[in-house]
């Protein structure tokens, strides 16, 4: 077990090494979150079936895991990147209905006001949070 610890700390001693596991932990970061979206739309389509066999804290804590280092070795070797660009699409109101109904379908064991007034609150929020990251590209 040492042998192999010593062999691991021997491979992440080279930068060249180093740099090819912080491109490969930028894939492993696009398939987890790749599979959380499409577990939390299976999760929505059919609420409690995905839950009852996966937990989606674990999966959480692996994507922030991932990031963390992602962030660790992007400081230690001053990786930065422009800020992206992001247009407005106009999907958005194929989204909003999408998400309208996967999130009134997860309720169901509500009460259909109770259901009306959280997922018009959700929506309410995600749309603050659509002005909040296009009002900065304005300015």
């Amino acid at each position: 077990m040492i042998n192999f610890l010593k062999k691991i700390f021997a491979f992440f001693n080279q930068k060249n090494n180093i740099m090819i596991a912080y491109k490969l932990l930028h894939d492993v970061l696009l398939l987890l979150l790749l599979s959380f979206v499409a577990i939390l739309i299976a999760e929505g389509a059919l609420p409690g079936l995905v839950s009852s066999h996966i937990s989606l804290v674990r999966l959480v804590i692996i994507i922030l895991v991932v990031l963390g280092i992602i962030i660790f070795i992007g400081k230690n070797f001053q990786i930065s990147y422009e800020k992206p660009n992001i247009k407005k699409s106009r999907l958005l109101p194929a989204l909003v209905l999408f998400a309208f109904l996967l999130i009134g379908n997860s309720l169901l064991k509500f009460a259909f006001w109770e259901n009306l007034i959280i997922t018009l609150l959700t929506l309410f929020l995600f749309f603050l949070f659509y002005q909040i990251i296009f009002s900065s590209e304005n300015k």
